[in-house]
């Protein structure tokens, strides 16, 4: 353990220490664990960009908070009533907090939810909790303003340059490649990485900043040129690509490193003319060289569009048009074409178990009662295989918590010795990295907090016999109710990823015919590294290696379908040459791999025979368009 990680651990507690007895000064004794879930909603949500939007982000935080607050006021006045709030305030902030590709976010807002059902206040106190509620919802935002500024440019950038540093590196030690060489997956990782963050600081889910829409172009091109030149000898590729290439890679660094010293004197497109007009004169032919070509293409006029746009501008969105089909709310939240998601089911099933759980502390006057619904919540995951593994952990690790503070109480009686025990624990919890640890840590801070003012033997009893029966409804409810598998979000994974494919095929068709909405394009390429990510992620949980290959090998794909948007864009394609690459391209939406031999042979003869270097870049890319997607028909035989 690193000193850094031990400072960073401890300052966090100290801090989150420091704002609980703020809050609780504040707003009384009775609300302290609001400012508990609002620190942890803030850790928590700093990993999403809301400084586009702060103003509608704030507003919808006070409203699900305002929600929270009147739903557990109504829920302790009438327990009948409170079976058909509970679920509906619980799927509401389950269903908006679980997402299909990112992270969920429903954890602080379903404990702040749960913790107030536990501690009802009066007419006089519900004021109070109201303005408790919105401030939480406040400091989430602010804290959005204060850290997650320009957060595009700080931390996106760095992932962009280690990009950058992994190509230099390789055509630098060309003849020793594989010794520097960071690999195909670590890269990805950093494109993902960035790619999320252009996801996030997004206007109404679709429109991207001018920033993100550039440094976008960035990480595709950046990503395909790490792709070809992986597992290539540097030595076959053109002495002159290969010279502007390191010279390109090393002008974006110069651009990314955002100090006003390194202002590019450099005119990179003039660069790149110079080159095209040599690669034309040599009539080059070879997919490698061309694909390196339409990379770069992409990189030198996003390198001068950066240029010129000024920092001041990084945040302007533009809406001159409206928002596609694909992307509007109706398209991607319908709830009746959501129902076998993973955020709908998963919400179905923690309503119904904690507005039961709810009713049988109510109905039973269970003083302790709150450890069910805690077991619930902590047990009802939106995957069945998490659940499953949680479900012994949690059994597991609440018997050994309370066997721990039942003897360390038995042996300190002093009350300043028991509140240290129960800090050391909280403390030492945000070094805990598997469940079943930080769950043992939890239970000796949560029943010694409550033994501070009670029995630790009753508290320790009623514990563990309420763990049991909140883990035995859960169990049955991830078994019957909605449950979703690992293996039905790969399905869902693959079936959207292949829908994307088709729809960014589609939109160079739609730019060929007219129809310019390159937004669109923008969201699909980002989309598709979303799924990438979840793909990986899944295949942690399931342990099986296959789970996220019929997805990562889909990444060449849809770089190369983007680049070909990108470059057709560009408008620089002659006019005798536009019929011939429609009809092309219309092959490539209709694929089918019963003629790709002939279609392939069709266009190697084109590239050949034009003397464009434009049309020959075109060209080779719908060849290797075609050559992915036959790659991709036999991949899914064989998986």
């Amino acid at each position: 353990m690193n000193k850094k990680l031990i400072i960073s651990k401890t300052s966090t507690f100290i801090f989150v220490v420091v704002f609980v007895v703020i809050f609780k000064l504040i707003f009384g004794e009775e609300n302290t664990l609001i400012g508990v879930s609002t620190i942890t909603a803030t850790l928590m949500f700093l990993e999403r960009d809301l400084t586009l939007s702060p103003v509608r982000s704030a507003i919808k935080l006070i409203l699900i908070n305002l929600l929270i607050g009147i739903s557990s006021y109504l829920v302790i006045s009438n327990m009948y009533l409170g079976i058909i709030v509970n679920f509906f305030t619980l799927f509401i902030i389950s269903y908006n907090f679980c997402y299909n590709l990112r992270n969920p976010l429903y954890i602080p807002f379903t404990l702040q939810y749960i913790f107030l059902l536990s501690n009802p206040v009066d007419n006089k106190g519900f004021l109070i909790r109201i303005f408790a509620l919105i401030s939480g919802a406040l400091v989430i935002v602010l804290a959005q303003i204060l850290v997650n500024n320009n957060k595009l440019s700080k931390s996106g950038n760095k992932l962009l340059e280690n990009v950058c540093d992994s190509i230099i590196n390789k055509i630098e030690y060309k003849e020793q490649s594989d010794l520097v060489d960071d690999g195909i997956e670590k890269v990805n990782h950093s494109i993902d990485a960035f790619r999320t963050m252009v996801y996030d600081k997004r206007e109404h889910n679709y429109y991207l900043t001018e920033e993100g829409r550039l440094k976008l172009n960035l990480s595709v091109a950046l990503e395909n040129i790490h792709t070809m030149i992986h597992d290539t000898n540097l030595n076959i590729i053109d002495e002159d690509i290969l010279k502007t290439l390191e010279f390109l890679i090393k002008e974006v660094k110069i651009l990314l490193s955002n100090s006003d010293d390194n202002i590019n004197e450099n005119n990179v497109p003039i660069y790149m003319e110079k080159l095209l007009k040599i690669c034309e004169k040599k009539d080059i032919n070879d997919l490698l060289n061309l694909q390196l070509l339409d990379s770069m293409i992409l990189l030198s006029d996003t390198i001068k569009s950066l240029e010129l746009l000024d920092k001041k501008q990084y945040n302007l969105v533009n809406r001159s048009h409206e928002i596609s089909e694909l992307f509007s709310d109706s398209k991607i939240k319908s709830f009746l074409t959501d129902r076998k998601s993973i955020r709908f089911c998963y919400a179905i099933r923690v309503a119904i178990c904690i507005s039961i759980g709810s009713f049988i502390m109510q109905y039973f006057n269970l003083s302790e009662g709150r450890w069910i619904l805690f077991t619930l919540f902590s047990l009802i995951n939106p995957l069945y295989e998490v659940s499953k593994s949680k479900t012994k952990d949690r059994i597991f690790a609440t018997l050994i918590g309370a066997i721990v503070i039942f003897a360390l109480f038995s042996i300190f009686k002093d009350p300043t010795a028991r509140m240290l025990i129960v800090l050391t624990a909280g403390y030492l919890n945000g070094y805990a990295t598997e469940y079943k640890y930080a769950t043992i840590f939890v239970t000796i801070s949560a029943i010694g907090s409550a033994a501070l003012v009670g029995s630790v033997e009753v508290l320790t009893i009623n514990r563990i016999l309420f763990v049991f029966v909140g883990a035995a409804i859960a169990i049955f409810a991830n078994k019957y109710i909605f449950p979703y598998k690992v293996k039905d979000s790969m399905m869902q994974l693959k079936n959207m990823y292949h829908e994307t494919i088709i729809c960014m095929l589609k939109e160079v068709q739609n730019l060929i015919e007219g129809n310019k909405q390159p937004t669109t394009m923008k969201n699909l390429i980002v989309l598709t590294s979303l799924i990438d990510v979840k793909a990986r992620a899944n295949e942690k949980i399931a342990n099986s290696p296959h789970y996220s290959q019929i997805i990562s090998e889909r990444r060449f794909l849809t770089t190369s379908i983007y680049e070909l948007y990108m470059l057709i864009l560009r408008g620089q394609i002659k006019c005798q040459s536009q019929k011939e690459i429609l009809n092309d391209l219309n092959g490539l939406i209709y694929y089918s791999n019963k003629d790709i031999s002939s279609k392939i042979t069709h266009i190697e003869q084109g590239i050949s025979v034009s003397k464009d270097i434009s049309t020959k870049i075109i060209l080779s890319s719908i060849m290797v368009i075609l050559r992915e997607l036959s790659h991709l028909s036999e991949l899914n035989k064989s998986i």
